[in-house]
């Protein structure tokens, strides 16, 4: 199943926030390939150590039967691409705080 190719501007509502014991949540509505004017809620948890995606959602019916869909691999792209500096500086800022909650 191959990605299809959106850029940001294409895909509504992409977030990116933390979540303590978590990580980094990206989070997008994205366009239906099949249905005109429906979005699929789409989220990626990413560990903010070693920015691997630790888990993954989609609302879409392919999700909800095989576990997969192109939303994700879509999402995944992105965040890799046209986000990574975004996702980074925050796991950053959002540790660094946790260290300085932590121990002072």
């Amino acid at each position: 199943m191959k990605p299809q190719t959106m850029t940001q501007n294409q895909i509504k509502q992409v977030n990116i926030t933390y979540t303590l014991g978590q990580g980094v949540i990206v989070s997008a509505d994205i366009p239906s390939k099949s249905r005109k004017g429906l979005t699929h809620y789409t989220r990626l948890v990413i560990d903010p150590i070693d920015f691997t995606v630790t888990n993954y959602s989609c609302d879409c019916e392919g999700f909800t039967f095989r576990g997969k869909c192109w939303h994700i691999e879509t999402l995944k792209k992105l965040a890799f691409t046209e986000l990574k500096e975004e996702i980074e500086k925050m796991a950053k800022e959002e540790l660094e705080r946790e260290r300085d909650t932590l121990w002072g």
